[in-house]
């Protein structure tokens, strides 16, 4: 095999094992037991939200030149730069690293010895990250070469049991907002908002194997992206459907993680716990080393270096350690509104940024983000209340949900374009590309 090929391999199988981590464990499965016999219906939306948009987001960055604060950077650097830290807080600190401390201990701990406190288990799950995150310039390499394979293998274990299993009668009194519900729950994954971040782990990695002329490192590229975005169809599509074939057996009455941990004894029984405690642990390591990697070397660039790259990721795992004791639940529930408000202007600059070569006007892009983020912010605002047992808000919900697109989660995209249109004639009137 050849270096090129090898270098695709391993990157594309490290964007993989980056992207797939313990949020992602656990969507597909429950959309797979909701769904029953529409499970093709829940995958398609889930797919759409992820990995479909994180994939494009990963190559739309490269073409913008790869940065992490590359995509928005036609709107103003400072909005990039802002917009880039708000994403790698959210997917590393604050929710999806901490998340993966929490559903160690949860999934893997607990089923083994129910009296170990989750203190101890973060202790030692993020003391073994921030090892693995001190040297940055192999972090790609571990991810790619020991840590992913063994997490294919047991997924592929998983799925080929459930293909296995005779099937039964499949769930059929399914939500009538399948579609909708299946996109945004890729949102819990975070991808989306961190494949800008992605893609500037991955082209470091590019430059420190030995490409270095630009042409090299788009096709390199693109290549380790698709090797990433045929993984995640195929894993997350095959969850899904090991979900779908139990629907009907198993108590939806209970939170992601038990519905998960019940699926896994259908398949497995008593075994399936140790297959279970090496899947997540392989999952939520490989997650947190590659995001707490990311956010060190984000916040070490952004201040050139003033902040150096072991002291964020110091403070990074501190805050993963004690934000992981909340639990997933809380998480999650935290975690809800502001990803409704922040990946709708994320997904809408990855759209616009598709075609950059061609939008003249900065206000183009202004347009989009004020567009989606009047809709997707209003939308969170809802949630804040709904969840605090406020309904002062539902009458502007239900307006929300009536605009076009609505029932597949892009209720904001008209409006984004409408706003981008308006600000894009004005700025023609104007004669000034830097409107």
């Amino acid at each position: 095999m050849s270096k090129k090929h090898r270098d695709i391999i391993i990157g594309g199988f490290a964007l993989f094992a980056i992207f797939f981590g313990a949020g992602n464990l656990i969507f597909p499965p429950y959309l797979g037991l909701i769904s029953g016999q529409n499970w093709p219906q829940a995958a398609l939306g889930f797919l759409l939200s992820d990995p479909i948009i994180p994939i494009l987001g990963v190559v739309v960055t490269a073409s913008l030149g790869g940065r992490a604060t590359d995509l928005g950077k036609r709107l103003s650097l400072n909005f990039s730069k802002i917009l880039g830290a708000i994403s790698i807080l959210l997917i590393g600190p604050f929710f999806s690293v901490p998340r993966t401390g929490a559903t160690v201990h949860e999934i893997l701990v607990q089923g083994l010895n129910p009296a170990i406190p989750n203190w101890l288990t973060a202790l030692v799950f993020f003391g073994i990250t921030y090892l693995l995150c001190l040297n940055p310039s192999q972090v790609i390499d571990k991810i790619g070469k020991y840590l992913t394979p063994g997490l294919l293998l047991l997924t592929f274990i998983i799925v080929v049991k459930a293909l296995l299993v005779p099937s039964s009668d499949l769930l059929t009194d399914l939500p009538s907002d399948l579609f909708v519900r299946s996109f945004k729950e890729g949102y819990q994954t975070m991808d989306g908002i961190g494949s800008p971040l992605m893609a500037g782990i991955v082209l470091t990695s590019l430059i420190q194997s030995g490409y270095h002329k630009q042409k090299d490192q788009h096709r390199m590229i693109l290549a380790i992206s698709f090797v990433a975005f045929v993984l995640l169809a195929t894993v997350y599509g095959g969850l899904i459907y090991t979900g779908a074939k139990f629907s009907g057996q198993i108590n939806l009455d209970q939170d992601r993680i038990p519905i998960l941990t019940s699926l896994i004894a259908q398949l497995f029984g008593r075994s399936g716990q140790i297959i279970m405690a090496l899947m997540v642990s392989l999952a939520c390591l490989t997650t947190a080393v590659g995001l707490t990697s990311t956010c060190g070397q984000y916040f070490a660039e952004l201040s050139q270096n003033k902040v150096s790259y072991r002291t964020v990721v110091s403070l990074a795992i501190l805050v993963e350690l004690f934000l992981s004791l909340l639990g997933v639940d809380a998480l999650i529930s935290i975690a809800v509104p502001i990803l409704t408000g922040i990946y709708p202007i994320v997904i809408s600059l990855i759209l616009w940024s598709i075609f950059d070569k061609q939008i003249k006007y900065q206000s183009t892009y202004l347009g989009a983000v004020v567009g989606a983020g009047l809709i997707s912010i209003s939308q969170a605002f809802v949630l804040v209340n709904q969840m605090n047992g406020n309904h002062a808000l539902d009458t502007l919900g239900d307006a929300l949900g009536q605009l076009p697109l609505s029932q597949f989660g892009f209720e904001w995209l008209l409006p984004s374009l409408i706003f981008s249109i308006i600000c894009t004639l004005f700025s023609q009137v104007k004669k000034n590309k830097n409107l």
